[in-house]
């Protein structure tokens, strides 16, 4: 057994967290497994989320799920497996391991921190691409945005002292279009509507309730449809419109998660540099038992 009550400690931790991510691994990996060998998530998904989404889409998702987890399944199994026998040879290809995930990690930060502007200007760029090619009610990313936005804005008006939706309104977007609900007019399903009772914005961008796009109905779209007819009308008179688009929406609920995001990823890198150091703690004070 391990020298000390330190390297004990260490092994322990080793075991108790190694098992867990030997285990998340394995769920990962079967996650993957599942996506690659089922012939209906393509149509689950899409009928979840309101959008088409393409198959070679879900099976390059599956096949990072796999990889992803199959690599976390080795990391977690060495790791436990080398703290409970002790084996230098198991932790140290665990540490390695370990090594190339942080440095993975900080690289991927690196990187989202210098193409900042560029990942923007693609969102940007296909939020732009899903309003001009918008050929109909509930069956792009745009709707699905503007359909969950106008749900949790009605859920709050209907609850607004209810935890739950007061948690639910951090993350509406209350918007329409790319940039406003003027990029409608220049998509080819606005050009190619007669002059006869012509929509100007899709009803999902109107106030009103339904949890999907299939479900979703306005509750006065007439009125909607004329506030964004109505070019010279003040945004902030719109009743039953939500005339800013969804880039920016978008933008500001990701930078309200960012700090969010930055305490997971330090936690993460914390857990996983106790992680190397009790490794190489046990490394140095294991006995020789086991080899």
């Amino acid at each position: 057994m391990a020298e000390g009550r330190c390297a004990q400690c260490a092994r322990y931790f080793l075991i108790v967290f190694n098992f867990i991510f030997w285990i998340s691994g394995g769920v990962i990996m079967g996650t993957g497994i599942f996506l690659l060998a089922s012939d209906e998530v393509e149509t689950s998904l899409s009928a979840m989320i309101d959008m088409n989404i393409p198959l070679e889409f879900v099976y390059t998702a599956a096949c990072i799920m796999i990889g992803v987890g199959s690599f976390v399944f080795f990391v977690g199994f060495c790791g436990c497996c080398g703290a409970m026998r002790e084996s230098a040879i198991m932790l140290g290809i665990y540490i390695g391991c370990m090594v190339v995930v942080m440095l993975g990690e900080l690289g991927a930060g690196i990187y989202v921190a210098v193409e900042k502007g560029n990942i923007e200007d693609t969102i940007r760029g296909d939020l732009a691409n899903s309003v001009q090619n918008y050929t109909g009610h509930g069956n792009s990313t745009i709707d699905f945005l503007q359909v969950k936005a106008s749900w949790v804005t009605v859920s709050k008006q209907l609850s607004s002292h209810s935890a739950l939706l007061h948690w639910l309104a951090g993350v509406k977007f209350k918007c329409c279009g790319a940039d406003n609900y003027t990029d409608y007019q220049r998509s080819f399903w606005f050009l190619d509507q007669t002059e006869r009772n012509k929509q100007y914005v899709p009803g999902t961008c109107c106030a009103g309730e339904g949890k999907d796009a299939a479900t979703f109905r306005p509750f006065e779209f007439p009125t909607c449809n004329s506030e964004a007819q109505s070019a010279a009308q003040a945004w902030d008179t719109f009743e039953q419109l939500h005339p800013w688009g969804c880039y920016s929406s978008l933008l500001e609920w990701i930078e309200d998660q960012s700090l969010t995001l930055i305490g997971v990823g330090v936690g993460i890198g914390v857990i996983e540099i106790f992680g190397i150091i009790f490794a190489v703690w046990l490394c140095r004070n294991r006995t020789e038992y086991y080899d």
